[in-house]
């Protein structure tokens, strides 16, 4: 069947395409397929409530991306799982046939894919990711925990790099093989970042902390990010959450915030076609000379 017209948009230039009916409406499916990994990406069109089922062959290490969700799935050996929209998961799918179950609406999955030997390497780079990939290699005899994580801008931006990437045929496996390996490498930092969360001493407030702190890492704005902001969002009082973040992350509210922003800023900068007033803008700096000086201040710092 021809893709509708407005799916096109959503469509790579380097990806098979198929658009095919079903029982439960139709999936828009796009693939790249090569002997160092496979990406499939997915979108279903649901006009009602519907199980799906998909069969591995053999068992394989899956970085999973929910673009639009809920996606609710029934993996053998783990039972029930759901990724919301927004979140990503690297686990391992046991051979054998699972269930994807689907509301009414409109999802899109990406499956990534990488083959050993790109397992390896990374395992080689950094001893976390070697200890989290042998988890993953003996999954399918212990089981194994999914643990989705939220997408933050960084892993946004290799995406949007990857999928709409110009590139072709050397180049192009190049620039996505770079960009599968840099969200492998997101995820891996998430984790991480997510166990040291688990160690800091416990308070009535930690909980809501770490919630807060995960909101601000996941796309940082000077002016939204403020202490009225939460304080008012999580009916607190604002000396109360002041004293509270600095006493559990050892930083005003602000520095954090500041820094972050900093932080998503030095990361824009990659990108040729912004220039620092759109960058300014993007972090919530009204006051283009204020962000200049704190931008250039933690540029000093951090060389």
């Amino acid at each position: 069947m021809d893709v509708p017209d407005r799916l096109m948009p959503f469509i790579a230039g380097w990806a098979t395409v198929s658009y095919t009916k079903h029982d439960f409406g139709y999936l828009l499916l796009q693939a790249f397929i090569y002997k160092r990994y496979r990406i499939y990406i997915q979108r279903f069109i649901t006009e009602q409530a519907a199980t799906t089922h998909f069969r591995c062959p053999v068992g394989t290490a899956v970085l999973q991306l929910a673009m639009m969700g809920p996606i609710n799935s029934n993996i053998k050996g783990y039972g029930e799982n759901t990724l919301q929209t927004g979140q990503f998961n690297f686990f391992y799918l046991p051979a054998g046939i699972h269930e994807l179950k689907l509301g009414a609406g409109e999802f899109e999955l990406i499956h990534i894919i990488p083959d050993g030997l790109m397992l390896d390497e990374l395992s080689a780079s950094r001893e976390d990711m070697k200890r989290a990939l042998t988890h993953l290699r003996t999954a399918s005899e212990e089981g194994c925990c999914l643990t989705p994580r939220q997408m933050n801008y960084r892993v946004h931006d290799v995406l949007a790099s990857m999928l709409q990437s110009k590139e072709s045929g050397g180049n192009l496996l190049v620039e996505l093989s770079t960009g599968i390996s840099n969200l492998l490498n997101l995820y891996r930092k998430s984790l991480n970042d997510a166990e040291c969360m688990k160690q800091l001493r416990a308070s009535y407030y930690t909980g809501t902390l770490i919630t807060m702190r995960e909101e601000i890492l996941l796309n940082p704005h000077i002016q939204q990010h403020t202490l009225a902001y939460f304080a008012r969002k999580y009916n607190m009082s604002q000396s109360t959450l002041k004293r509270y973040f600095k006493e559990t992350f050892h930083q005003t509210l602000h520095e954090f915030v500041r820094e972050e922003c900093m932080k998503k800023a030095a990361w824009m900068r990659g990108n040729a076609s912004l220039s620092l007033e759109d960058i300014a803008d993007e972090v919530g700096y009204a006051d283009k000379s204020g962000f200049l000086k704190s931008y250039k201040k933690y540029r000093r710092n951090a060389s």
